[in-house]
């Protein structure tokens, strides 16, 4: 008999080294997406297709394992089950809860639950696993699929491309010592304050007419993405106007838009859009000032300089050095002292295609938040539905209902809304707030 062979190895994405290191047993870099179909979803049927999937995204079939310097991936061919629902959304992920997959997907009633470590992929890297999922159930519950617009052939093989490190292939050497740490990490921000939830955090949606939404933001000068976070910045405002603190909204980039890559590891930045007291006062104000800011600092030359930043800090000479256990012994202590650098993130993943025939008839995406974020919005678009989730962890949601006032003020059209994950409604599909916009229309 021959020797085992070995399972293959992979180096994560330059971008996402961090994300193990300062994970803990309590809090874990997650975020979500969740499948409404429009029948009752086949645990078994799942599983299956999952399986299939993973061959075709063999970034995503993979265990985390220690390195001398940095965690690395090796090939996992642990089969993989899915689970049900979750109750309280984004608990970490135990190292062999599913199978030592660093994603736990899970079914109930009508929905499909994907919760994802970022240390794999961003957003839209486990939108297309996702979507794929779902194609896949789709086929092997017999139905009939109008093509695969949307969707990666599942057919085909992977390709090098698709597992690259974007980051190493654009950008170029800079001097560690011109980083603008100070530039960086930019000022103190409000905090968004409330009671810390008994039960666990929670995960809401609001539904809204996706016509509606792109002509409030055409109507404003600005994008669907710069809409939604000028409304955010105008109602924490007015939540809070006695804080002299600026509101200060992270916005993804997704980097593929400006630099031709397939990969479907992490290829995004952020954007800091920063609101002082002051400088706005209509949400007009807020929306219009929201869409400056984007055009001037979500641009290929600053997403470049940012690139050429990250590479050239992971590559310094005592990072390559320091051994992984010092490093999370350094996060552990570090970790307490850090300050949050935003008030809020909001993050569109934009137009979602699929194939007429998969039974797929909502998509709601959900960030994760931390002990300094505790509330973060996640936004997609798919057929005429726009949904925008809020993820919390207090009892508190004056700002999804200041958002929610703005927007249908501006002309954006409720068309529903619910709960994705909370403890105290695990056995109800309806929040209050859904029966609420439900009696309004």
């Amino acid at each position: 008999m021959g020797k085992k062979q070995k399972p293959k190895t992979y180096r994560l994405d330059v971008s996402s080294q961090f994300y193990p290191i300062i994970a803990t047993s309590k809090s874990q870099s997650l975020f979500g997406l969740t499948a409404e179909m429009d029948a009752p979803v086949c645990r078994e049927t799942l599983s299956r297709a999952v399986q299939r999937v993973l061959l075709r995204f063999p970034a995503f079939k993979v265990r985390l394992k220690r390195g001398y310097a940095w965690y690395k991936f090796e090939e996992n061919d642990a089969a993989y089950e899915a689970g049900g629902l979750p109750v309280r959304p984004l608990l970490p992920i135990g190292r062999e809860e599913c199978g030592g997959y660093l994603f736990r997907l899970g079914c109930g009633g009508n929905r499909i639950s994907l919760e994802m470590f970022h240390a794999v992929t961003d957003g839209m890297g486990a939108l297309e696993f996702f979507k794929a999922i779902i194609f896949e159930y789709a086929r092997l519950s017999g139905r009939e699929i109008s093509g695969r617009e949307g969707v990666i052939d599942l057919d085909a093989e992977p390709t090098e491309e698709e597992s690259e490190d974007a980051f190493y292939r654009y950008h170029r050497r800079v001097r560690l010592g011109d980083v603008e740490l100070g530039k960086l990490l930019g000022e103190r921000p409000m905090l968004i304050e409330g009671t810390p939830r008994g039960t666990g955090g929670a995960v809401t949606f609001r539904a809204y007419d996706t016509e509606s939404v792109r002509a409030a933001a055409k109507k404003a000068g600005a994008s669907v993405t710069a809409f939604l976070a000028g409304t955010a910045a105008c109602a924490l405002r007015s939540l809070a106007p006695e804080s002299e603190r600026a509101v200060i909204i992270m916005v993804p980039v997704n980097l593929r838009a400006m630099f031709e890559t397939a990969t479907l590891r992490n290829f995004v930045n952020f954007a800091r859009l920063v609101f002082r007291p002051g400088e706005a006062e209509t949400h007009l104000d807020f929306v219009r000032s929201a869409a400056e800011q984007l055009k001037e600092r979500a641009t290929k030359e600053e997403m470049s300089r940012f690139m050429s930043t990250t590479v050239s800090t992971e590559r310094s000479l005592p990072l390559a050095l320091a051994p992984l256990w010092l490093k999370i012994l350094a996060a552990r202590i570090v970790r307490p002292l850090v300050k949050s650098r935003q008030t809020l993130i909001v993050s569109n993943l934009g137009r979602v295609t699929m194939p007429e025939g998969t039974g797929l008839r909502r998509l709601v995406f959900n960030l994760n938040v931390s002990r300094t974020s505790c509330v973060n919005a996640g936004a997609l678009s798919l057929g005429g539905e726009t949904t925008l989730a809020f993820s919390r962890s207090i009892e508190e949601d004056s700002l999804e209902r200041a958002m929610a006032s703005l927007l249908e003020s501006a002309g954006a059209r409720p068309i529903d809304g619910g709960v994705i994950a909370a403890e105290e409604n695990k056995n109800q599909t309806l929040s209050a707030e859904k029966q609420r916009i439900n009696e309004a229309l």
